[in-house]
């Protein structure tokens, strides 16, 4: 065998190895990726990837609706995320990171039984709250959410968006730390506006069904023009920010299987255009123009919730994340509702689901010492 042959073989050699190597490389699951500048071709391919199967992805609920509601409420948490903002250099605002933020949703304790199924249900009411660095003493914003029942489970589900009226949001303020009860508290503001008897802790079925129909309503302020469709069928270029690569780094490439799991995904009826309110707990009397996008799954709620001051002619930012990556919140806990055959059972139970975030639910499921020590970090 002469030189040529020799070199040949071995040049041949070598790209069939360079060619197994780049193969083997794009098969390789994403945790096992050993350099953030490594494989840039394979995280365009994987993202790729992503895109194709959630876009043929369908949640194939025979029960969107119920599903939604057992999954939209609890507390959820995104003290993590910031954690890793700021071990990547990013501060909230101006500095491209998160506030550190809390969503509480208790939903309204429901009564089912043979003469109330509850496929019947039209419509489930949440009361929602959202606090700074997991203090519930510092809710910034109160709201009502109204999640109502389409006709047809390929619908979406239409939730309205409600402010409380002032002496409602002071009542439910004065027990921040204690969402179990708020219900109850609802119910002895409407029961005193209408002469009623409210000291019994269960109350008959028809007058809380009242209450849902009838008097909440009477106890917020809807917010034109702010509907959310939670959509069965989503459509991803809706949510691009499912794909972003949050620090340009391998090892936070958002992972398909959560992608492609049991997931609900929102938008505001308004479009990407948004839609402008006047701000009532942030900037008193200025406009603000909201645009907002959700993605929920059992154990994640992600909030991509951005404001803008449209009376600018730059549209600077007011409040929400200016690299558009939503707010990452991890499920602490989860509110277990009463499902008595005679009477509705006001005080709910939380059930803890998450340990490790347990101390942002207040100063009962914390010390001192604990919390400065978890809030040393966000604080640098």
């Amino acid at each position: 065998m002469n030189m040529f042959t020799i070199t040949t073989t071995i040049v041949l050699l070598v790209h069939v190895i360079c060619e197994a190597v780049m193969v083997a490389a794009f098969r390789m699951p994403h945790h096992n990726i050993l350099s953030p500048s490594s494989f840039s071709y394979h995280r365009r391919q994987q993202q790729q990837q992503q895109r194709t199967i959630v876009c043929n992805v369908s949640n194939g609920d025979k029960d969107y609706y119920s599903n939604l509601l057992s999954t939209f409420k609890g507390d959820f948490d995104n003290y993590d995320q910031v954690i890793q903002d700021r071990l990547h250099g990013l501060k909230p605002r101006e500095g491209g990171g998160h506030e550190h933020i809390h969503c509480t949703l208790v939903p309204c304790p429901q009564q089912h039984n043979d003469h109330q199924d509850q496929q019947q249900q039209q419509s489930q009411w949440v009361l929602a709250a959202f606090y700074f660095n997991g203090n519930p003493q510092k809710i910034f914003r109160f709201r009502m959410y109204q999640l109502i029942q389409p006709i047809s489970n390929e619908l979406p589900v239409r939730m309205k968006l409600n402010t409380l009226l002032p002496h409602v949001e002071r009542q439910l303020r004065e027990y921040s730390e204690k969402p179990c009860i708020w219900w109850k508290e609802v119910w002895k503001i409407w029961g005193k506006e209408n002469n009623m008897d409210t000291q019994h802790h269960q109350i008959d079925v028809k007058e809380w069904n009242k209450l849902q129909v009838e008097g909440i309503p009477t106890l917020v302020s809807p917010l034109e023009g702010c509907d959310v469709l939670w959509e069965p069928n989503w459509e991803p270029s809706k949510h691009t920010y499912l794909y972003n690569n949050e620090y340009e780094d391998d090892a936070t490439i958002t992972d398909i299987s959560l992608l492609t799991g049991q997931s609900y995904h929102a938008t505001m009826e308004a479009g990407k255009k948004g839609t402008i309110v006047d701000s009532i707990s942030l900037i008193p009397g200025k406009r603000i123009l909201i645009k907002d996008e959700l993605s929920l799954w059992n154990d994640e709620f992600w909030i991509n919730d951005r404001g803008y001051d449209p009376d600018d002619d730059s549209m600077p930012f007011v409040y929400g994340n200016q690299r558009g990556v939503p707010y990452k919140l991890q499920k602490v806990s989860n509110f277990i509702t009463s499902h008595a055959s005679t009477d509705i059972e006001l005080e709910l139970q939380r059930e803890l689901v998450n340990s490790d975030l347990e101390w942002t639910l207040g100063e009962e499921y914390r010390t001192k010492e604990l919390f400065q020590q978890k809030m040393q970090p966000i604080d640098q």
